[in-house]
């Protein structure tokens, strides 16, 4: 009783953090938008089994971690070893068994059902814990035990470096690092040839050139934002005046060899559900926006440009 009582004090200061946020800001739950897109807009029949697939799927195939989940499959079909005194390996405790699971379960729906994009960031807790149950089989059933963790390690490893082949985000791994250093290029390029000109682009790149404190920019620099790349979203572009600069770049890894895929038919889900979109090459979007590619770079399977338009502008005195 003492516990339950413990556990529900703990709503006290959330209550009170919510109440104080809804004082300052006049909302509750924060930015309408942003909770329209995290929460409400996620509650479809449809939708919520769907994202629970992607989950089980990032939990237990993303970044090779099909590698010990496979290889804890396999030894389930061994004996347990035994020890000196001749009893066997014991398994993971009872106790442990029940709270793992409700962790798992807990974790895996509540991301299913919020969350507007498929983000394997908010599984972060989950995957120790998927590594802690395959290890503690490895030790129980495998004899070289170590080698197995020392293989399920350097897989990982390798999912660092190596891009899977499938799309992803990203974020997910090292070619971040890729991302970042080809969006620094990118916004130097363009503001050292055009300084004080309008700029089209998408996030994250619409906030590196609007917010000096996130380190791009030492001052802020007009942009007409769009959501991304696509075909519809530079039809929109097209319709939007005052810039004449674009600065474009993959939103995402797409393979030049897509070799694992769920189908024409799952694409559509995903575009309807989870944003999925495929972003137009340089050429095609300076091609259909009136503009010319005055720089292309590209490292990794990424990609970012600096495009110019030839469009009239409004003549201000500083």
């Amino acid at each position: 009783m003492r516990n339950i009582a413990w556990l529900v004090a703990s709503l006290l200061p959330l209550c009170a953090w919510f109440y104080y946020h809804w004082r300052q800001t006049g909302f509750i739950f924060g930015n309408p938008e942003y909770l329209r897109y995290n929460a409400e807009a996620t509650l479809s029949p449809l939708r919520i089994p769907l994202a629970l697939l992607h989950r089980i799927i990032h939990l237990t195939a993303h970044m090779n971690l099909f590698v010990p989940v496979l290889c804890a499959c396999a030894s389930l079909f061994l004996v347990p070893r035994t020890l000196a005194d001749g009893s066997t390996r014991p398994a993971l405790p009872r106790e442990c068994i029940l709270p793992l699971l409700w962790v798992f379960v807990a974790n895996t729906l509540l991301f299913s059902v919020l969350g507007g994009a498929l983000l394997t960031r908010y599984l972060l807790p989950l995957y120790p814990l998927v590594l802690l149950v395959c290890v503690a089989a490895f030790w129980r059933r495998v004899p070289a035990w170590g080698a197995m963790v020392a293989l399920a390690a350097f897989a990982f490893c390798l999912g660092l470096f190596i891009n899977p082949p499938y799309r992803f985000a990203p974020e997910d791994n090292l070619s971040y690092a890729d991302a970042v250093r080809l969006q620094q290029q990118a916004i130097h390029q363009a503001i050292s040839h055009y300084p004080d000109e309008t700029i089209l682009t998408a996030w994250p790149i619409s906030d590196e050139l609007t917010k000096p404190e996130l380190g791009y920019m030492r001052r802020p620099v007009p942009v007409a934002t769009i959501d991304n790349f696509s075909l519809q979203q530079i039809q929109r572009a097209a319709t939007l005046s005052g810039y004449t600069v674009g600065l474009i770049f993959s939103t995402k890894y797409d393979p030049p060899h897509l070799l694992f895929s769920l189908g024409q038919r799952n694409e559509r889900l995903d575009r309807r559900f989870f944003d999925f979109h495929r972003d137009l090459p340089p050429e095609a979007v300076a091609s259909l926006l009136g503009g010319k590619v005055v720089w292309h770079a590209e490292r990794n399977g990424q990609w970012a440009a600096v495009l110019h338009f030839d469009r009239p502008q409004e003549a201000r005195l500083r």
